[in-house]
Parts: structure tokens; sequence; C-alpha cells
């Protein structure tokens, strides 16, 4: 379920539309069924580190590991290209929520110059380094 990028993809209506097909009254009963059916965000993080190595083969990408030692609030994705740094927080889709530190972290690296991105899907964490490419002249 939601493997695959859907440009415009609508939330809501995805949502509604759940909830209607497995007959679900409330929104929060039809998250905690996604949250089950959604695959984890590490196969979304793994997707997006696979397309930013197969587009940009010269850039540094990384997938940075949460643990008892590390920093809070550090995006999941590390990607650099042309001396840019790109933190993407990935987020699975309808049922992923930002905290306020991974907020806070992003305000933080575009403060000093980097970009920061929530993202769900391969698409959109290229998009953004696309989009910084073309401001960049």
């Amino acid at each position: 379920m939601l493997e695959k990028y859907e440009k415009d993809f609508d939330e809501n209506e995805f949502v509604r539309s759940f909830m209607e097909r497995k007959q679900i009254s409330t929104k929060k009963q039809a998250l905690a069924e996604l949250r089950k059916l959604i695959k984890k965000e590490g196969y979304y993080q793994t997707k997006i580190k696979e397309a930013l190595k197969k587009r940009y083969p010269d850039a540094f990408v990384a997938k940075i590991s949460q643990g008892a030692y590390s920093q809070a609030g550090i995006p999941d994705v590390m990607f650099i290209k042309d001396g840019h740094y790109f933190g993407f927080e990935v987020k699975r889709p309808v049922v992923g929520i930002r905290s306020k530190l991974q907020e806070q972290t992003a305000r933080m690296i575009q403060a000093a110059g980097g970009t920061a991105a929530f993202v769900c899907w391969p698409e959109e964490a290229i998009r953004e380094v696309e989009e910084y490419e073309k401001s960049q002249g």
C-alpha cells in the first residue's frame, strides 16, 4: 500500500476512500488501521537513498541512523551535491508525523544555508534537488 509515488496525491481523499471501502466511521480509527498497512519508514528511506544514488552517482548520500548516542532531530537521509547539504526527513505517507524538534532542526539547516525537506517519496527528494539547482542558475 502506497509504495509508488502518485503525483498530486490527496491524503484526505485517500483516507476518506479508505474509510468508505472498509466501512470505518472515524478518521482516528482509519489512521490506526493504515499504520498497520503502510510500510515502515525504513522502506521509504531506502527507496529515497537508492533513487538519489542512481540519479546523482557523483554526489554523497547516506542514511543517518538514530541511536542512544545520536542527536535527535537530525534528518534521516543526508545528501551532498556540489558542496550543498540536503537533509531529508522521511515520513510515511498519510500516517507520518513531524516532531517539533524535526521542524526546528529543518529551520536551523535552512538558516545555515542548507536545504531541509520532509519527504515521503524519492520523486519529492529529487524535486528538492532540482529546485535548488534551478535557483542557483
